[in-house]
């Protein structure tokens, strides 16, 4: 192909914007001021023709909350003339550490206000998110995006290519060869970096229209960059730089021929990914998603099927959007220094109050529940669970024992049956009791607190899918019809098999004779991007469990098994091997089977020990050749990357990835795991024969970059220390685990969305129960919007499923891999 001389080069003025990573949010708010006073100085007298604002319309927000009245008038001028580009995200997110849903919003948020603000660019710009899901396509496609310029992940020879979803959708998209981070104008030797970086752009275009994104981090242009093109346009006849948009530069481009790339992009070979950046401060990424699970589960779904209320609309708004601004790569990736994750902590617990607020405020508006002492309808205030509402809050019927742990005041009883509308008593089984108190404040008298305990019960009740029944907890006698009392833990030495579990006498745990579980520790002399073994690796399988008590109820078997293991405190001064010092590691594991395939489990763990990570292993004595994860809106299948420590590092570049991301599944071979928080997992030469699947428990780190990496041969951000990331995961570990079981993501979503149990019951307050005509079909949101009641599923399949639900509109089937919305009149 002969290409056009000269070059005709797109200089694309923009600053990549992190609202928060090696400075906290208001010292990036600061220097926000200085970057966009100068930016607005030079749109003003001519000297820029337009400027990128990163694509990330959360930055514009920033800086009208902080700008004097003079300053943002002047941004908005801009803005409004098309002169600032806006948008269409919200912020650039992580991928792979948030669900399919939070993206949708990411961008229906981002685009709404780039609109209000001043005209929304629609281009899927994503220059630094480390990798991208399968589905990105067919999301920007469904936003009316049909380009996309983007940068790591990708292993092209060209510039330009066409990247295709799994459903099919197409983007036209430019690859970033030289990154995003391209600012050759701005330094003393311009001329000869300008240089240097055309000549590396220009053999990889296709067309001979170069892009030249002019910025970087944080920075501000040049006050003579318009002098610098003009002079360097006339020094030489090789390239023609232009001032353009990005909307310019694709419509230069055209739809030229060019390359195809399908499904995800997690390539590292010609620029770094950072993936372990998937378990580093767990304990944010935990919390973050049990907030992403209540809005989705909890407040939208009350506030969408109780009938007789209108939905606070900037009041969810607003909570999606403080979320979602804390799932920009550097926050959720736990990859910023100690006080922006101290912010953004604090920021979680402020937004989960938040719900709670929103969700009693559905109740309240509802009549299931009085805010007030003295008047009102609905439960009292002060009420327990003694009448309540068990809801489902996904369109997806289920059936079998139901997990529900409702509070009852007073003293602890000695049995409790649960009770229908019918006053006929549900099959019961009482688990577990822990004392509890609740304070509750009337909008018109005191607050007292209710003392009493919340009991782990399980119920043998089938429900539709969004149905809400009404159901009685009181305490009886033991002889009582339908009475359920404690099950008795008793105490365990030694080997046993009981249920499908097994402990040998070395204290190996089973699961059905094949499956071992166990942990593994190592040392990790990485940074907060990167694990990397030391020069003299520690490196353990612990698979001695303890036993601690057994609790058997009917169909129900508890297991409780503890474990204690030690290993070094830390790395050594020289953190070539681990130091002398050594600590004490303790855990406890909780299994419980109802005769089921799946166990369900819960894990506590606590360490003292830093630079390390800790994973729990699952081998079964396979050799596996791929395993499968859930990311937003799709199930990915990858195959098997062992990984492949070198003695020393590679000058710019990264070992090839082996850890995989999962939002809430995982199955390798013949093992099915859901779980909460577990977003790393690895397949790795089992402790005997074959392979294993490892998750990642816990990561602690002290750098947020370093450059003495035997994994990545280069810095990826200052190097800095940050204690905090050494902070152990001190919560508890929900998850589940299978042999050969089939409709994972619809386990997955049980565990995530829960059914909710609500004090109080009106039987007309609630809708009439919908369920998805296909339970194979995943449901992504159901909420409120203006009038009408929206519907988000998609489909995991490789084969189209037919049928829409009754009553709503939209695609009457979904192909396959297909994300589908359904609205039907509220």
């Amino acid at each position: 192909m002969t290409l056009p001389k000269p070059y005709r080069v797109s200089v694309v003025v923009q600053t990549h914007w992190d609202r928060e990573w090696y400075f906290p949010q208001q010292t990036f708010a600061g220097r926000l001021l200085a970057v966009m006073e100068r930016v607005c100085d030079q749109l003003d007298d001519g000297r820029l023709a337009h400027f990128l604002f990163d694509g990330q319309v959360c930055a514009l927000e920033d800086l009208l909350a902080e700008a004097e009245p003079a300053l943002a008038a002047r941004v908005l001028t801009h803005a409004r003339a098309g002169r600032i580009a806006l948008g269409p995200w919200y912020v650039m997110a992580d991928e792979f550490l948030v669900s399919g849903e939070s993206l949708w919003r990411n961008l229906e948020i981002g685009l709404a206000l780039a609109e209000k603000f001043g005209h929304a660019q629609r281009i899927g710009y994503l220059p630094d998110s480390f990798g991208h899901i399968a589905q990105m396509p067919q999301l920007l496609r469904q936003h009316g995006i049909t380009s996309a310029v983007t940068w790591r992940g990708i292993d092209l020879r060209h510039a330009e290519f066409r990247w295709a979803a799994p459903d099919g959708s197409e983007v036209d998209a430019i690859y970033l060869t030289q990154g995003y981070y391209q600012h050759p104008l701005n330094l003393p030797d311009w001329q000869s970096a300008l240089t240097r970086n055309l000549e590396a752009i220009a053999p990889r275009s296709l067309t001979g229209v170069l892009l030249l994104t002019q910025g970087g981090d944080h920075l501000a242009p040049h006050s003579d960059l318009s002098r610098r093109i003009t002079e360097f346009n006339a020094s030489q006849d090789r390239y023609e730089l232009v001032q353009h948009s990005l909307q310019q530069h694709l419509e230069a481009v055209g739809t030229a021929d060019r390359p195809g790339l399908r499904g995800e992009l997690r390539d590292n070979a010609q620029s770094f990914v950072l993936p372990d950046v998937l378990s580093t401060r767990r304990y944010l990424k935990d919390l973050h998603q049990r907030l992403e699970d209540r809005l989705l589960g909890e407040t939208e779904p009350l506030w969408a099927w109780l009938q007789g209320v209108t939905p606070p609309a900037h009041a969810l708004t607003e909570s999606w959007k403080r979320l979602i601004q804390q799932q920009a790569h550097d926050s959720i990736c736990g990859c910023s220094v100690d006080e922006v994750h101290d912010e953004m902590q604090a920021r979680l617990v402020s937004l989960d109050q938040r719900l709670s607020a929103l969700n009693g405020g559905a109740l309240h508006a509802a009549g299931l529940q009085s805010a007030s002492r003295h008047e009102g309808t609905g439960a009292s205030v002060f009420a327990d669970d003694a009448t309540f509402t068990l809801f489902n809050p996904l369109p997806l019927a289920t059936e079998g024992w139901q997990a529900v742990e409702p509070l009852l005041q007073g003293p602890k009883p000695a049995a409790v049956r649960v009770l229908d509308a019918d006053g006929i008593p549900v099959p019961l089984h009482w688990l577990g009791v822990a004392a509890a108190r609740s304070l509750r404040s009337p909008l018109d008298d005191f607050p007292e607190p209710v003392i009493g305990h919340r009991l782990t019960l399980r119920i043998a009740l089938p429900l539709q899918g969004m149905q809400a029944i009404a159901l009685r907890l009181e305490a009886c006698d033991p002889t009582a019809a339908g009475a359920a009392v404690l099950a008795c833990e008793t105490p365990v030495n030694g080997p046993l098999a009981v249920a499908g579990f097994s402990l040998d006498d070395g204290g190996a745990l089973r699961w059905q004779g094949r499956l071992q579980l166990l942990l593994h520790t190592e040392l990790d002399a990485g940074d907060s991007y990167n694990f990397a073994p030391p020069a003299q690796p520690d490196r353990h399988w612990h698979a001695r469990f303890e036993p601690l008590g057994l609790r058997r109820s009917g169909p129900f078997t508890q297991l409780r098994v503890g474990f204690a293991f030690e290993q070094p405190r830390a790395l050594a001064d020289d953190r070539r091997g681990p130091g002398a010092e050594r600590v004490t590691t303790r855990g406890e594991l909780v299994l419980l089977t109802d005769g089921s395939p799946w166990v369900e489990a819960q894990l506590t763990h606590s360490t003292a020990a830093q630079d390390q990570r800790t994973r729990l292993v699952f081998s079964a004595g396979e050799t596996l050749l791929d395993a499968a994860g859930d990311t937003a809106f799709h199930w990915t299948r990858r195959p098997v990357v062992k990984a492949a420590y070198p003695a020393a590092p590679v000058p710019q570049r990264e070992m090839a990835v082996a850890v995989n991301p999962s939002l809430s599944a995982m199955q390798a071979g013949s093992v099915s795991i859901v779980h909460r928080g577990l977003q790393e997992f690895e397949i790795v030469d089992g402790p005997h024969e074959g392979d294993a699947l490892a998750v990642t428990l816990q990561r602690a780190v002290g750098w947020l970059s370093r450059r003495d990496l035997v994994t990545r041969g280069a810095g990826a951000g200052p190097d800095l220390p940050t204690p905090g990331a050494q902070r152990g995961f001190d919560g508890v570990t929900p998850f589940a685990f299978a042999l050969n079981a089939d409709a994972l993501l619809q386990r997955a979503l049980r565990l995530r969305r829960p059914l909710l149990v609500l004090a109080g019951h009106r039987h007309d307050a609630w809708r009439e129960p919908f369920t998805l005509p296909d339970a194979r079909l995943v449901p992504s949101s159901l909420r409120r919007v203006g009038n009408a009641l929206e519907l988000r599923v998609w489909n995991p399949l490789d084969e189209p499923v037919s049928g829409a639900p009754p009553g709503w509109t939209g695609p009457a089937a979904l192909t396959a891999h297909q994300i589908a919305t359904y609205r039907r009149p509220a």
